[in-house]
């Protein structure tokens, strides 16, 4: 009982405080105010995805819910000013978004390049995926400039 009595207090006390802090970590404060009126832009070639160009914060919207990346994590709300939930990964659809439409592209979309002669992956990942591939364009230039490949390469493209 006199253990009760001294431990019951301790255990109220540890709950009471750990408890706040719980919520604070689930809460999300958006970086922008509360009367934010944003001027929403739609983002070419994605069918419902919309932007707002003139913040600083990478903010969309698509259907009826809103999306702000920020610290790389994605984040999404019923409005503007939340309340907001960090999401694992954002809709398929922003994984076509152009990297000129984020301020701070996420690791995805900074990778999108060009220069693989229309091909929408390197060579060594197109082969990977079975779906061929051609020489890298560094090795291309070799070749049209009457240069040899390095050895063993031309086994691995033949």
């Amino acid at each position: 009982m006199k253990l009760l009595s001294k431990g019951l207090p301790l255990l109220l006390v540890i709950l009471l405080w750990g408890v706040p802090a719980l919520w604070a970590q689930a809460q999300f404060v958006p970086p922008w105010g509360p009367d934010l009126a944003p001027r929403w832009v739609p983002v070419p070639q994605v069918p419902g995805v919309y932007y707002v160009p003139d913040q600083r914060h990478d903010l969309f919207r698509y259907g009826k819910q809103f999306y702000y990346y920020g610290d790389g994590r994605w984040h999404r709300g019923d409005r503007l000013n939340g309340p907001w939930t960090v999401m694992k990964n954002p809709p398929r659809a922003f994984y076509t978004i152009a990297p000129t439409y984020f301020k701070s592209p996420p690791g995805w979309a900074r990778g999108k390049k060009t220069g693989w002669r229309g091909e929408t992956l390197p060579p060594g990942q197109m082969k990977k995926s079975g779906q061929g591939g051609a020489l890298p364009p560094g090795q291309m230039k070799k070749l049209e400039q009457g240069g040899a490949l390095p050895p063993g390469q031309m086994k691995k493209f033949e």
